[in-house]
C-alpha cells in the first residue's frame, strides 16, 4: 500500500496510419502518416494491482485496443509525437466521465489521488522534425485549452 503513479497508452488495433495532412488547415503533400493514442496518467494511493483491474476495465476495450503500461511510446519509429491535453480549469468531458465512474463504487481498495489525460499524435515520414512538428502543434493544438509537449 503506497502512493504511485500508472501509465496506460491506448491505442486501436485496427486503425491503420492515416495521411497526416489531415491534422492541417492546408496539407504539405509531404508524404507524412499518423496515428493516435491516449495516455492516462493516474495517482493512486492503495493496492496497485487492484487498480490495474479497475483502470484497465474502464479504459480498454481487449478486443479493439492495444495498451501498454510502460512510460514510454508505444509505437517506434515516429519522426516525432506531440502530446496533448486539456489545461487546467478546461472541461475534459472523458477525464469527468471516468472520475464519475470512480466515484460511483465502495471499497475499491485503492484512492484515486489524480488523472491526466494526454492525447499522442505519432507522425511518420521524412523531413524537418523541428519545422513539422510546430507546423503540426499549431494545427492540432489550441493555445486555449491545450498543454503540449514535442518529442
Amino acid at each position: 500500500m503506497s502512493d504511485m503513479t500508472l501509465h496506460f497508452e491506448v491505442i486501436s488495433r485496427f486503425q491503420a496510419a492515416a495521411n497526416a495532412d489531415a491534422l492541417l488547415y492546408t496539407p504539405l503533400n509531404a508524404g507524412l502518416t499518423f496515428r493516435r493514442s491516449r495516455v492516462y496518467t493516474v495517482e493512486i494511493t492503495g493496492d496497485e494491482q487492484k487498480a490495474r483491474e479497475y483502470l484497465l476495465s474502464v479504459l480498454v476495450d481487449p478486443i479493439s485496443q492495444g495498451c501498454t503500461e510502460q512510460n514510454a511510446p508505444i509505437l517506434e519509429g515516429a519522426l516525432f509525437t506531440i502530446d496533448y491535453g486539456m489545461k487546467a480549469g478546461a472541461l475534459d468531458l472523458e477525464k469527468e466521465a471516468i472520475l464519475q465512474n470512480y466515484r460511483g463504487r465502495r471499497n475499491m481498495g485503492f484512492t484515486m489521488d489524480g488523472l491526466k489525460i494526454t492525447q499522442r499524435v505519432y507522425v511518420f515520414g521524412q523531413g524537418d522534425k523541428e519545422t513539422l512538428a510546430a507546423r503540426f502543434a499549431k494545427d492540432v493544438c489550441n493555445p486555449a485549452i491545450h498543454n503540449w509537449t514535442i518529442a
